[in-house]
């Protein structure tokens, strides 16, 4: 597939090809490259001439086979991935962390960077058309870079691709990372939740909170649990400051310290474990919020949560106070917190800010070592006190996806914005592109929404078809219950998805906004097949696609009844058949049901839940047997029959 050569850049400026060598090992379909570099002058004392810590080494490769188009999974921003599209490997972004290649003649290479216990690599186009695939430690002192660099398959189909990739590296590099199949989804998130974030931002109070639960009961809205977000704690740089905009707000959060980790005395006069206790009197378990750091700009030096962490904290040159990465400290650092927490009351955690290695650590350690220092000690701490219960945050770097041992959920967007519809395309984007890569380590959490938003109904759909969890951010007084409805049975559990959702191959390297065609989305549910269509056109023209039960990856060859959610329309598939699907703009969406079809019957389930398959406990004697009761639909003898 590639022609090699390697290049080390040293501190001292040169780039040489001497001493520097690729090695190719073939792991059934996979083939991976292992990098052996040693810099000129390994044996001179001190850091002149080491290898470079930023541009490293480069392991150039040049495809030998023609390539059509590209998807790639990027590292836009220190937190946050997305995906880019092209037809020219120069366009290729860099710290793209994951790529997929479409050839000519309809195949896909799928190209995966690793991260070792030193090394971390990440792709690039070349001026020429070729790949760069740079490896650095974002240390210097090292004169040797060795060891997986990255791994790479061809075949027709990309989720599988992608899934033995991950599965081989995992294996080469022995690290005891597990595969996302290996990973227990927490039993708390197969239930509907609430984030405080939106509602109430770095104003959230006790009072707000009760009010909150009080009004889900009142509305019989299921929630089952909620989390304490940014700011529960006292943060003494917000007192007497004031804000005009959101802005202005993020502003004051980061420029602001973590005082002490009791909460703030103001906003919950009575204590944490008070707040925490009236919330389950309500019937909501609990989660807190803390980013990595304490809060944004690390902990206050002159508070009390400095005087009992000190020891584990480092000061960094910007006067920011900030956990120790090794993983002693880094655990005693998050047992602190998790102590206090677990004390209250809480249930679990999620953590923030995680992909900080670059902007804290670089310099101090190797990546590959930093990371896994930190993160050992994160997860040590989060299994001990919450059973490994935790929402993964802001850690889409390489480096973290890499590094976390046991935790099973991450978030896969940027942050919701509220009544965008330019920001809903972007997220979809995000969350779709991205589970390619990060659903192969987690569950992908595709963040919090408002029910009430312009985008409401595609966002409730988009949680249903993600195959994560599913919580809410709703302002006071502002849920909307028909909106949540369709996602959950009464009790509150919702209806999931078996794994995280992807794009079809077929659509995988277009980009949805240009290219005319519709984005289709897939995933199962048990043996049926699921998949929504969505119109993200830039101009908001129609846009086409072609439906056949060979689009979703797993799903046998065989006759199905495929169903469509908002109108009830039926298509009757068999094997090698497709149809046609037309989406008029934005707010023209569509939901499948691949249901299979055996000697005429097929099962649909309830049609008032979009995974309507999930609502189905037993089917026998061409009958359906629900979970709870509702209205239903199966297919017989070529027919849909409803039963309302």
């Amino acid at each position: 597939m590639f022609d090699t050569k390697v290049l080390l850049h040293t501190t001292d400026g040169r780039t040489c090809e001497s001493q520097v060598d690729v090695r190719s090992e073939t792991h059934g379909e996979v083939t991976a490259l292992f990098t052996d570099a040693l810099a000129p002058n390994s044996q001179a004392e001190g850091e002149n001439g080491s290898i470079h810590p930023d541009k490293g080494v480069d392991l150039l490769l040049s495809p030998i086979t023609p390539i059509r188009r590209f998807m790639a999974v990027y590292r836009k921003t220190e937190y946050w991935c997305a995906p880019a599209f092209g037809t020219s490997l120069s366009e290729i972004p860099d710290e793209t962390q994951a790529l997929i290649l479409e050839h000519t003649d309809g195949r896909f290479t799928a190209v995966l960077p690793v991260v070792n216990d030193t090394w971390k690599c990440v792709l690039r186009g070349t001026p020429d058309g070729g790949i760069a695939a740079r490896s650095f430690a974002w240390c210097s002192g090292l004169y040797s870079c060795r060891g997986l660099t990255l791994v790479y398959a061809t075949g027709n189909r990309v989720a599988p691709l992608m899934n033995r990739l991950v599965k081989t590296a995992l294996s080469l590099l022995g690290s005891g990372i597990r595969h996302r199949v290996e990973r227990k989804y927490p039993d708390i998130f197969e239930y509907l939740g609430w984030c405080s974030w939106d509602s109430m931002q770095i104003r959230v109070n006790e009072e707000g909170i009760f009010e909150k639960c009080d009004e889900f009961k009142a509305k019989n809205i299921p929630v089952k649990w909620a989390i304490f977000d940014d700011m529960w704690a006292e943060i003494h740089d917000f007192y007497g400051k004031s804000y005009q905009d959101f802005g202005e707000m993020v502003n004051l959060m980061h420029r602001s310290a973590m005082w002490n980790y009791e909460a703030d005395p103001i906003r919950f006069p009575q204590g944490l474990a008070h707040t925490i206790a009236g919330v389950k009197e309500r019937g909501l378990k609990v989660g807190m919020w803390h980013p990595t750091t304490g809060y944004w700009r690390g902990i206050d030096p002159n508070g009390p949560a400095y005087q009992v962490l000190k020891e584990h904290l480092l000061t960094l040159p910007t006067g920011y106070r900030v956990p120790n990465f090794e993983s002693g400290h880094a655990y005693l650092y998050y047992k602190t917190f998790h102590d206090f927490f677990r004390k209250a009351g809480a249930d679990f955690v999620k953590i923030d800010n995680q992909s900080m290695t670059r902007r804290y650590y670089k310099g101090l350690a190797p990546v590959g070592q930093v990371a896994r220092a930190f993160h050992d000690g994160m997860e040590a701490s989060v299994g001990e006190h919450f059973g490994g219960v935790m929402i993964n945050c802001m850690g889409m770097g390489s480096e973290d996806m890499w590094n976390r041992t046991a935790s099973a959920v991450s978030r896969t967007s940027d942050d919701f914005l509220p009544d965008n519809k330019a920001w809903f395309t972007k997220h979809v984007l995000q969350c779709a592109f991205n589970s390619v890569l990060q659903g192969e380590f987690y569950f992908c959490d595709w963040d919090m929404w408002w029910t009430n938003d312009g985008q409401a109904k595609k966002n409730s759909l988009m949680r249903a078809i993600s195959g994560g969890p599913i919580y809410v951010s709703d302002q006071l007084q502002k849920s909307v219950p028909e909106v949540l409805a369709p996602l959950a049975l009464s009790d509150g559990r919702i209806l999931r998805c078996d794994r995280p959702c992807v794009p079809t191959s077929d659509t995988l390297t277009l980009d949805p906004t240009t290219s005319g065609k519709a984005l289709k989305l897939q995933n199962m549910a048990g043996e049926h097949g699921i998949m929504a269509l969505l119109n993200l056109d830039a101009e908001e023209k129609p846009v086409t696609a072609t439906l056949s039960a060979e689009d979703i990856d797993g799903l046998p060859q065989g006759d199905y009844a495929v169903y469509e959610h908002f109108s009830r329309e039926l298509v009757i598939l068999h094997p090698g058949e497709s149809f046609d699907v037309t989406l008029q703009n934005g707010d023209d969406y569509r939901l499948y049901i691949f249901a299979p079809l055996r000697d005429g019957f097929a099962s649909i389930g309830r049609i008032d839940k979009f995974i309507s398959p999930k609502t189905i406990t037993a089917v026998f004697d061409k009958k359906i047997q629900l979970v709870e009761d509702g209205p239903c639909a199966f297919v017989k003898d070529g027919k849909l029959h409803l039963s309302e």
